[in-house]
């Protein structure tokens, strides 16, 4: 069952992640299921597939086929840019940040989803890459800048010496004692 998110324990391990209750609240739901005849229940984020993204304080995993994620910034239509995320916690953290407005958006929920993003990226002229400064980040970084005529902007040197944008917003908010 996916219902809006309210449990007190999931909006909380998201503020723990520094993203704010009304952010998490708009772009995430709940999901209740079971494994084993145990119940479980998860902070969810909907991909193109209509899969869910798992995540709780204990749990990263996916309910239904993986896929990517599309955000589009408004209903009127398309923007020109694009912002790629590999993961919808790395999404929040960038609108809590206010990165990306009037940015449409992109969360691959995995690398091996580059493929899946570039047949949607064809339509932007420019794309901004906030992915993860790892080994995989870093390919998925070349096979998106493989993509003749499309001008690909880096951004992980905004958290640099931090693995992803999320853990240098949880460091930066510490940091200003929020």
């Amino acid at each position: 069952e996916v219902v809006p998110l309210e449990h007190r324990a999931l909006v909380a391990y998201l503020q723990e992640r520094g993203i704010p209750a009304h952010i998490a609240t708009v772009n995430c739901k709940e999901a209740h299921y079971s494994f084993n005849g145990k119940p479980y229940f998860a902070v969810a984020f909907e991909n193109v597939n209509n899969g869910w993204e798992l995540r709780n304080r204990y749990f990263k995993g996916c309910r239904g086929r993986k896929d990517i994620s599309y955000l589009p910034w408004s209903r009127d239509g398309p923007s020109t840019e694009c912002a790629v995320f590999e993961g919808f916690i790395d999404y929040l953290s960038a609108l809590t940040l206010g990165l990306i407005p009037g940015c449409d958006a992109i969360v691959l929920n995995s690398v091996t989803n580059v493929n899946k993003a570039i047949a949607v990226l064809r339509g932007y002229s420019d794309i901004r890459c906030f992915l993860d400064n790892d080994d995989a980040g870093r390919t998925a970084l070349q096979r998106l800048t493989a993509v003749p005529g499309k001008h690909i902007t880096d951004c992980s040197h905004r958290y640099n010496g931090y693995n992803d944008l999320n853990d240098y917003l949880v460091a930066t908010a510490t940091a200003d004692g929020r």
